[in-house]
């Protein structure tokens, strides 16, 4: 007898848990795993990329690798704001068809939505500080 594997596309999906998955681990894809969505391998793939280029190199922050490796951070911030923001009905819809149960957020995709806005915003504005500063920098040295 042949055991059957369960089938693990048609799961339930909860709203707060992707939401989270985006916020701490967008940079390499675990809410799109989770979520089952096409593509997912691409923020992991430009991740793994970039990441050997920006280790052990003096002033790593002030690399051209190191502003690309934030892309995908900055975008998983992006996509948990949209997630933890979209109505539970459309969420359901779109991730969740077919299933009787449905997700009743609540303050879970709130909390998440206030935390991501804190770390998306204090890792985006570090970004731009530091993209700033190299630009004026080398724009400096180009001068001397």
């Amino acid at each position: 007898m042949i055991a059957s594997v369960p089938d693990r596309t048609n799961y339930f999906r909860n709203k707060a848990l992707a939401a989270l998955l985006a916020s701490v681990a967008g940079a390499v894809g675990a809410n799109r795993v989770y979520l089952g969505q096409r593509l997912w391998w691409l923020p992991p793939a430009l991740t793994a990329a970039t990441l050997p280029l920006v280790l052990g190199v003096a002033n790593w922050y002030q690399t051209a690798p190191f502003f690309l490796l934030m892309v995908p951070v900055v975008a998983g911030f992006i996509q948990a704001l949209v997630i933890a923001l979209m109505p539970d009905d459309r969420f359901d819809a779109q991730f969740n068809a077919g299933h009787a149960r449905r997700n009743q957020s609540g303050w879970a995709a709130v909390l998440v939505a206030i935390a991501t806005l804190l770390g998306g915003g204090v890792v985006l504005v570090s970004t731009i500080a530091l993209a700033t500063q190299t630009y004026f920098e080398n724009a400096l040295r180009a001068t001397q």
